[in-house]
Protein backbone atom coordinates (compact mmCIF):
# COMPACT_ATOMS: atom_id res chain seq x y z
CA UNK A 1 0.00 0.00 0.00
CA UNK A 2 1.28 3.44 -0.94
CA UNK A 3 2.30 5.49 2.14
CA UNK A 4 0.63 9.18 2.77
CA UNK A 5 1.94 11.49 0.49
CA UNK A 6 4.52 9.07 -1.16
CA UNK A 7 3.38 9.91 -4.81
CA UNK A 8 3.85 13.99 -4.49
CA UNK A 9 7.20 13.09 -2.28
CA UNK A 10 8.07 11.15 -5.55
CA UNK A 11 7.03 14.22 -7.30
CA UNK A 12 9.44 16.53 -5.68
CA UNK A 13 12.38 13.89 -5.50
CA UNK A 14 12.61 13.95 -9.24
CA UNK A 15 12.14 17.76 -9.34
CA UNK A 16 8.65 17.68 -10.76
CA UNK A 17 7.90 20.48 -8.46
CA UNK A 18 9.49 22.43 -5.18
CA UNK A 19 8.60 21.69 -2.15
CA UNK A 20 6.30 24.58 -1.60
CA UNK A 21 4.03 23.17 -4.18
CA UNK A 22 3.93 20.14 -2.78
CA UNK A 23 2.96 21.55 0.40
CA UNK A 24 0.19 23.52 -1.88
CA UNK A 25 -1.03 20.04 -2.79
CA UNK A 26 -1.89 19.29 0.64
CA UNK A 27 -3.53 22.61 1.16
CA UNK A 28 -5.78 21.88 -1.92
CA UNK A 29 -7.20 18.68 -1.15
CA UNK A 30 -7.56 20.20 2.12
CA UNK A 31 -9.08 22.96 1.24
CA UNK A 32 -13.01 23.52 1.76
CA UNK A 33 -14.00 26.54 0.02
CA UNK A 34 -12.99 28.28 -3.11
CA UNK A 35 -10.98 31.36 -1.29
CA UNK A 36 -8.63 29.16 -0.11
CA UNK A 37 -9.00 26.44 -3.11
CA UNK A 38 -7.55 29.69 -4.84
CA UNK A 39 -4.73 30.95 -2.61
CA UNK A 40 -3.69 26.67 -2.80
CA UNK A 41 -3.87 26.80 -6.54
CA UNK A 42 -1.89 30.11 -6.89
CA UNK A 43 0.79 28.13 -5.26
CA UNK A 44 1.05 25.47 -6.72
CA UNK A 45 0.85 26.50 -10.42
CA UNK A 46 4.76 27.87 -9.03
CA UNK A 47 3.57 32.16 -8.02
CA UNK A 48 4.38 31.64 -5.14
CA UNK A 49 8.22 29.95 -5.98
CA UNK A 50 8.51 32.01 -9.10
CA UNK A 51 9.03 35.13 -6.72
CA UNK A 52 11.37 33.08 -4.11
CA UNK A 53 13.49 32.02 -6.86
CA UNK A 54 13.93 35.72 -7.80
CA UNK A 55 14.84 36.61 -5.00
CA UNK A 56 17.63 34.20 -4.09
CA UNK A 57 18.23 35.01 -7.87
CA UNK A 58 19.61 38.44 -6.67
CA UNK A 59 20.98 37.47 -3.41
CA UNK A 60 23.16 34.56 -4.84
CA UNK A 61 24.77 37.34 -7.77
CA UNK A 62 25.54 39.71 -4.71
CA UNK A 63 26.63 36.46 -2.50
CA UNK A 64 29.12 35.72 -4.53
CA UNK A 65 30.64 39.17 -5.26
CA UNK A 66 30.80 39.66 -1.68
CA UNK A 67 32.81 36.18 -1.35
CA UNK A 68 34.88 36.97 -4.03
CA UNK A 69 36.10 39.62 -2.48
CA UNK A 70 37.33 37.08 0.34
CA UNK A 71 39.81 36.04 -1.43
CA UNK A 72 41.50 39.10 -2.81
CA UNK A 73 41.00 40.66 0.59
CA UNK A 74 44.82 41.25 0.89
CA UNK A 75 44.47 42.90 -2.06
CA UNK A 76 41.95 45.62 -0.94
CA UNK A 77 39.41 45.03 -4.09
CA UNK A 78 35.68 46.05 -3.73
CA UNK A 79 33.62 43.80 -6.22
CA UNK A 80 30.59 44.37 -5.01
CA UNK A 81 29.27 47.88 -5.13
CA UNK A 82 28.10 49.07 -1.53
CA UNK A 83 25.69 51.60 -2.17
CA UNK A 84 23.91 48.90 -4.66
CA UNK A 85 24.01 46.16 -2.05
CA UNK A 86 22.66 48.64 0.66
CA UNK A 87 19.35 49.45 -2.04
CA UNK A 88 19.10 45.74 -2.93
CA UNK A 89 18.71 44.71 0.56
CA UNK A 90 16.55 47.20 1.35
CA UNK A 91 14.50 46.27 -1.55
CA UNK A 92 14.31 42.47 -0.58
CA UNK A 93 13.50 43.09 2.77
CA UNK A 94 10.06 45.16 1.89
CA UNK A 95 9.77 42.14 -0.60
CA UNK A 96 9.57 39.07 1.53
CA UNK A 97 7.97 42.06 4.88
CA UNK A 98 4.97 41.94 2.05
CA UNK A 99 4.71 37.98 1.71
CA UNK A 100 5.58 37.31 5.37
CA UNK A 101 2.60 40.20 6.25
CA UNK A 102 0.32 38.39 3.94
CA UNK A 103 0.05 35.23 6.08
CA UNK A 104 -2.31 36.76 8.45
CA UNK A 105 -4.71 36.92 5.27
CA UNK A 106 -3.98 33.56 4.02
CA UNK A 107 -4.25 31.91 7.65
CA UNK A 108 -7.79 33.64 8.33
CA UNK A 109 -8.61 32.32 5.06
CA UNK A 110 -7.42 28.89 5.09
CA UNK A 111 -8.89 28.04 8.43
CA UNK A 112 -11.90 30.73 8.51
CA UNK A 113 -11.97 34.15 9.31
CA UNK A 114 -12.60 34.48 12.79
CA UNK A 115 -15.54 37.16 13.29
CA UNK A 116 -16.34 38.20 17.05
CA UNK A 117 -20.03 39.21 17.81
CA UNK A 118 -19.69 41.32 21.16
CA UNK A 119 -22.05 43.81 22.61
CA UNK A 120 -23.46 44.52 26.50
CA UNK A 121 -25.55 41.37 27.72
CA UNK A 122 -28.82 41.40 25.85
CA UNK A 123 -27.76 43.34 22.95
CA UNK A 124 -28.99 40.59 20.18
CA UNK A 125 -25.64 38.96 19.99
CA UNK A 126 -26.53 35.00 20.04
CA UNK A 127 -30.14 36.17 18.00
CA UNK A 128 -27.95 37.36 15.39
CA UNK A 129 -26.09 34.44 15.79
CA UNK A 130 -28.87 32.14 15.43
CA UNK A 131 -30.18 34.10 12.40
CA UNK A 132 -27.00 34.30 10.07
CA UNK A 133 -27.16 30.32 10.34
CA UNK A 134 -31.00 30.39 10.49
CA UNK A 135 -31.07 27.62 13.27
CA UNK A 136 -30.72 27.51 17.18
CA UNK A 137 -27.23 27.70 17.63
CA UNK A 138 -26.87 29.66 21.14
CA UNK A 139 -29.43 30.00 23.70
CA UNK A 140 -31.48 33.07 23.77
CA UNK A 141 -33.23 34.78 26.75
CA UNK A 142 -34.55 38.04 28.44
CA UNK A 143 -32.37 37.50 31.06
CA UNK A 144 -28.91 39.46 30.38
CA UNK A 145 -25.99 37.46 30.75
CA UNK A 146 -27.62 34.03 29.64
CA UNK A 147 -24.58 33.51 27.00
CA UNK A 148 -21.35 32.81 29.45
CA UNK A 149 -18.87 31.10 27.10
CA UNK A 150 -17.99 31.62 23.66
CA UNK A 151 -20.00 29.81 20.70
CA UNK A 152 -18.36 29.12 17.39
CA UNK A 153 -19.78 27.49 14.31
CA UNK A 154 -18.43 28.34 10.72
CA UNK A 155 -20.70 29.90 7.86
CA UNK A 156 -19.33 29.89 4.00
CA UNK A 157 -20.18 33.22 2.14
CA UNK A 158 -19.57 33.46 -1.34
CA UNK A 159 -16.68 31.07 -1.25
CA UNK A 160 -15.24 32.55 1.83
CA UNK A 161 -15.26 30.82 5.15
CA UNK A 162 -16.24 33.05 8.13
CA UNK A 163 -16.05 31.46 11.85
CA UNK A 164 -18.29 33.52 13.97
CA UNK A 165 -18.55 33.70 17.46
CA UNK A 166 -20.67 34.57 20.13
CA UNK A 167 -19.34 36.33 22.96
CA UNK A 168 -21.21 36.63 26.87
CA UNK A 169 -22.39 40.32 27.26
CA UNK A 170 -19.57 42.83 28.32
CA UNK A 171 -20.24 44.51 31.72
CA UNK A 172 -18.77 44.14 35.15
CA UNK A 173 -19.90 41.61 37.27
CA UNK A 174 -19.63 40.13 40.90
CA UNK A 175 -20.75 36.55 39.35
CA UNK A 176 -17.35 34.64 39.33
CA UNK A 177 -18.86 32.29 36.34
CA UNK A 178 -20.28 35.34 34.48
CA UNK A 179 -16.74 36.84 34.93
CA UNK A 180 -14.92 34.33 33.21
CA UNK A 181 -17.21 35.02 30.38
CA UNK A 182 -16.19 38.18 29.88
CA UNK A 183 -12.70 37.53 30.00
CA UNK A 184 -12.86 34.88 27.50
CA UNK A 185 -15.05 37.57 25.13
CA UNK A 186 -12.24 39.95 25.45
CA UNK A 187 -9.84 37.27 24.57
CA UNK A 188 -11.40 36.08 21.30
CA UNK A 189 -12.04 39.64 20.44
CA UNK A 190 -8.05 40.22 20.53
CA UNK A 191 -7.94 37.09 18.34
CA UNK A 192 -10.17 38.12 15.41
CA UNK A 193 -10.02 39.96 12.36
CA UNK A 194 -13.34 41.41 12.33
CA UNK A 195 -15.60 42.19 14.90
CA UNK A 196 -19.49 43.31 14.87
CA UNK A 197 -20.25 45.62 18.10
CA UNK A 198 -23.84 45.21 18.53
CA UNK A 199 -25.64 48.33 20.24
CA UNK A 200 -28.92 50.37 20.19
CA UNK A 201 -29.22 53.76 20.86
CA UNK A 202 -32.20 53.36 23.20
CA UNK A 203 -30.38 51.02 25.48
CA UNK A 204 -26.89 52.15 25.16
CA UNK A 205 -24.65 55.42 25.98
CA UNK A 206 -22.13 57.08 23.87
CA UNK A 207 -19.35 56.93 26.39
CA UNK A 208 -20.05 53.32 27.46
CA UNK A 209 -19.81 51.69 23.98
CA UNK A 210 -16.92 54.35 23.04
CA UNK A 211 -15.06 53.01 26.39
CA UNK A 212 -16.04 49.16 24.98
CA UNK A 213 -14.62 49.62 21.70
CA UNK A 214 -11.22 51.25 23.26
CA UNK A 215 -10.73 48.98 25.50
CA UNK A 216 -11.22 46.41 22.79
CA UNK A 217 -9.81 47.37 19.83
CA UNK A 218 -6.54 45.90 18.52
CA UNK A 219 -4.27 46.20 15.43
CA UNK A 220 -5.37 43.75 13.26
CA UNK A 221 -9.18 44.64 13.84
CA UNK A 222 -11.34 45.67 11.53
CA UNK A 223 -14.59 46.82 13.59
CA UNK A 224 -18.67 47.00 12.14
CA UNK A 225 -20.79 48.95 14.49
CA UNK A 226 -24.00 47.39 14.18
CA UNK A 227 -27.17 48.66 15.65
CA UNK A 228 -29.48 46.12 16.56
CA UNK A 229 -32.84 46.03 17.19
CA UNK A 230 -33.88 48.80 14.59
CA UNK A 231 -37.43 47.12 14.27
CA UNK A 232 -38.07 48.63 17.58
CA UNK A 233 -37.05 52.45 16.66
CA UNK A 234 -38.54 53.07 13.20
CA UNK A 235 -35.79 51.69 11.67
CA UNK A 236 -32.04 52.54 11.55
CA UNK A 237 -31.60 56.84 10.57
CA UNK A 238 -29.64 59.66 11.54
CA UNK A 239 -29.81 61.01 14.89
CA UNK A 240 -27.44 63.10 17.11
CA UNK A 241 -26.89 60.03 19.36
CA UNK A 242 -25.43 58.47 15.73
CA UNK A 243 -23.38 61.48 14.49
CA UNK A 244 -22.12 61.51 18.05
CA UNK A 245 -21.07 57.86 17.54
CA UNK A 246 -19.35 58.73 14.20
CA UNK A 247 -17.56 62.04 15.59
CA UNK A 248 -16.37 59.61 18.45
CA UNK A 249 -15.41 56.87 16.63
CA UNK A 250 -14.73 57.11 13.26
CA UNK A 251 -11.18 57.71 11.62
CA UNK A 252 -9.32 55.93 13.98
CA UNK A 253 -11.86 52.88 14.59
CA UNK A 254 -13.95 52.03 12.18
CA UNK A 255 -15.94 53.34 8.90
CA UNK A 256 -18.79 51.54 9.13
CA UNK A 257 -22.22 51.45 10.90
CA UNK A 258 -24.62 49.79 9.89
CA UNK A 259 -28.27 48.75 10.91
CA UNK A 260 -30.01 45.63 11.68
CA UNK A 261 -32.86 43.49 13.29
CA UNK A 262 -31.69 40.22 14.69
CA UNK A 263 -34.72 39.58 15.36
CA UNK A 264 -37.25 40.35 12.26
CA UNK A 265 -33.70 39.34 9.95
CA UNK A 266 -33.62 42.75 8.62
CA UNK A 267 -30.38 43.90 7.02
CA UNK A 268 -28.51 40.74 7.11
CA UNK A 269 -27.63 40.56 3.42
CA UNK A 270 -26.03 44.08 3.55
CA UNK A 271 -24.07 42.92 6.43
CA UNK A 272 -23.12 39.47 5.21
CA UNK A 273 -21.75 41.72 2.07
CA UNK A 274 -20.23 44.00 4.14
CA UNK A 275 -18.30 40.74 5.71
CA UNK A 276 -17.29 39.64 1.91
CA UNK A 277 -16.35 42.98 0.95
CA UNK A 278 -13.76 43.21 3.79
CA UNK A 279 -12.33 39.78 3.55
CA UNK A 280 -11.71 40.83 -0.30
CA UNK A 281 -10.52 43.99 0.26
CA UNK A 282 -7.57 42.44 3.22
CA UNK A 283 -5.84 41.36 0.18
CA UNK A 284 -3.94 43.44 -2.10
CA UNK A 285 -4.28 42.87 -5.96
CA UNK A 286 -1.73 40.83 -7.58
CA UNK A 287 0.39 39.75 -4.63
CA UNK A 288 0.83 36.35 -3.23
CA UNK A 289 -0.76 34.82 -0.41
CA UNK A 290 1.41 33.37 2.20
CA UNK A 291 -0.93 30.53 4.28
CA UNK A 292 1.87 28.23 5.64
CA UNK A 293 3.19 28.68 8.95
CA UNK A 294 6.28 27.26 8.02
CA UNK A 295 6.93 29.03 5.33
CA UNK A 296 5.93 32.20 7.41
CA UNK A 297 8.53 31.41 10.11
CA UNK A 298 11.29 31.21 7.27
CA UNK A 299 10.52 34.61 5.74
CA UNK A 300 10.97 36.27 9.39
CA UNK A 301 14.12 34.59 9.42
CA UNK A 302 15.03 35.77 6.23
CA UNK A 303 14.12 39.19 7.16
CA UNK A 304 16.20 39.03 10.16
CA UNK A 305 19.36 38.17 8.41
CA UNK A 306 18.91 40.64 6.00
CA UNK A 307 18.26 43.17 9.08
CA UNK A 308 21.87 41.90 10.10
CA UNK A 309 22.89 42.66 6.43
CA UNK A 310 22.30 46.34 6.53
CA UNK A 311 23.35 46.85 9.85
CA UNK A 312 26.55 45.78 8.89
CA UNK A 313 26.69 48.17 5.35
CA UNK A 314 25.88 50.90 7.92
CA UNK A 315 28.76 49.73 10.00
CA UNK A 316 31.18 48.89 7.49
CA UNK A 317 31.61 44.98 8.58
CA UNK A 318 34.23 43.35 6.36
CA UNK A 319 32.70 40.85 3.57
CA UNK A 320 33.20 37.83 5.55
CA UNK A 321 30.46 38.85 8.25
CA UNK A 322 28.31 39.89 5.58
CA UNK A 323 28.86 36.90 3.63
CA UNK A 324 27.88 34.96 6.77
CA UNK A 325 24.40 37.06 6.91
CA UNK A 326 23.52 36.72 3.39
CA UNK A 327 24.16 32.79 2.99
CA UNK A 328 22.08 32.77 5.98
CA UNK A 329 19.24 34.62 4.89
CA UNK A 330 19.56 32.44 1.42
CA UNK A 331 19.61 29.18 3.24
CA UNK A 332 16.25 30.19 4.65
CA UNK A 333 14.46 31.20 1.38
CA UNK A 334 15.41 28.07 0.24
CA UNK A 335 14.15 25.95 2.79
CA UNK A 336 10.73 26.79 1.54
CA UNK A 337 11.11 25.32 -1.48
CA UNK A 338 13.36 22.71 -0.84
CA UNK A 339 16.40 24.24 -3.01
CA UNK A 340 18.54 23.50 -0.10
CA UNK A 341 18.76 20.42 1.79
CA UNK A 342 15.95 19.83 3.70
CA UNK A 343 15.96 17.36 7.08
CA UNK A 344 14.08 14.15 6.84
CA UNK A 345 12.50 14.92 9.66
CA UNK A 346 10.77 18.08 7.88
CA UNK A 347 10.00 16.02 5.16
CA UNK A 348 8.20 13.39 7.05
CA UNK A 349 6.57 16.07 8.88
CA UNK A 350 5.18 17.43 5.46
CA UNK A 351 4.01 14.65 3.63
CA UNK A 352 2.97 12.59 6.72
CA UNK A 353 0.08 14.94 6.28
CA UNK A 354 -1.50 14.24 2.93
CA UNK A 355 -3.79 11.09 2.96
CA UNK A 356 -2.69 7.93 1.81
CA UNK A 357 -1.05 7.83 -1.94
CA UNK A 358 -1.41 11.02 -3.05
Amino acid sequence: MAEAGEFTLRAYMNGKMDLSQAEAVADLIASEHKAAHDIAMQQMRGGFSDELKALRTQLIDFTALIELELDFSEEDVEFANREQLNELIHNLKRKIQSLADSFSYGQAIKEGVPVAIAGKPNAGKSTLLNALFNEEKAIVSDIAGTTRDAIEDVLTLEGIKFRFIDTAGLRDTTDEIEAIGVARAKEKVQNARILLYLFNREEDTIEEIVAQIKALHHENLTLFLVENKIDRSGGFHASPFINQLQEALFGAYTQTIIGISSLEKTGLDALKNLLVQEVEAMKLTGTTVVSNSRHKAALDAANNSLIQVAQGLQMNLSGDLLAQDLREALAHIGSITGEIDVDEDILGSIFGKFCIGK
